[in-house]
């Protein structure tokens, strides 16, 4: 992966979580028009599933299991998968189609110099795939990017739009979201990585909020904490918003 020129292109974002599901008729609505479709591991199975076709699959995460994440191959789909990804996340991908990216994590930069003689990007971001994949598709060129199924947190029972039983066991805390050090009143149950994940959003946000237009659908944790931000943008030079 390599910079490209800006585009005006719109790209939708899907993740895993159980307002993705809220939308499908919606998502479909935007991919008939032509707005690329980018999926982040299991919401590529949700979307192959549900007869959506996606321009993208992004996958960051070295765990082996997530092999199944790029299974089956689908045509006319690109795959940009992180370097440090278990191998079998790249069997049976089509050369052409499949596109190595690189969270530049120190103990890989050896071995990333000597590969690429030293030409090559890395891509910052927090400890998810949604927040490398933002800056990734920033990269691309892209800017124009509508979020579904990232809610970083759980409604009721459910952690998931699909079954994901490696995340049955995360234990659910209670997160609240506080502007200048006010609590709004609202609280959202999350993991531990969901939590990481919404502090981690609003560093993403610093770092590329002048560089990208996001909208984030559904009623969970990290589009409260967008709206949030908005409402009150003025008080804090932007610098509102704190989980605790």
């Amino acid at each position: 992966v390599e910079p490209h020129d800006t585009n005006g292109i719109e790209c939708m974002i899907l993740g895993g979580g159980p307002s993705l599901n809220e939308f499908e008729d919606e998502i479909r609505a935007h991919r008939e028009r032509g707005v690329k479709l980018i999926t982040l591991n299991g919401a590529y199975n949700w979307c192959v599933e549900h007869g959506l076709t996606p321009s993208a699959q992004i996958v960051v995460d070295a765990r082996e299991h997530n092999a199944r994440f790029t299974k089956p191959v689908v045509d006319d789909c690109r795959y940009l998968i992180c370097s440090q990804c278990d191998p079998t996340v790249l069997e049976g991908l089509p050369h052409e189609r499949t596109y190595l990216w690189h969270t530049g994590a120190e103990l890989h930069h050896d071995i990333l110099n000597l590969a690429y003689d030293k030409k090559w990007w890395w891509i910052p971001g927090g400890s998810t795939v949604l927040l490398r994949g933002i800056p990734l598709l920033r990269l691309l060129g892209y800017r124009e990017f509508h979020l579904y199924g990232c809610d970083s947190c759980a409604t009721g029972d459910i952690h998931h739009a699909y079954a994901q039983k490696e995340n049955d066991v995360d234990v659910m805390l209670p997160t609240s979201v506080s502007v200048a050090g006010v609590p709004t009143g609202r609280i959202f149950m999350t993991s531990v990585w969901q939590a990481s994940q919404a502090h981690e959003f609003i560093d993403v946000l610093k770092l590329l909020g002048d560089e990208i237009e996001l909208e984030i659908y559904g009623d969970g944790l990290l589009a409260y904490i967008l709206q949030v931000g908005a409402d009150n943008a003025e008080l804090n030079d932007g610098e509102i918003v704190k989980e605790n």
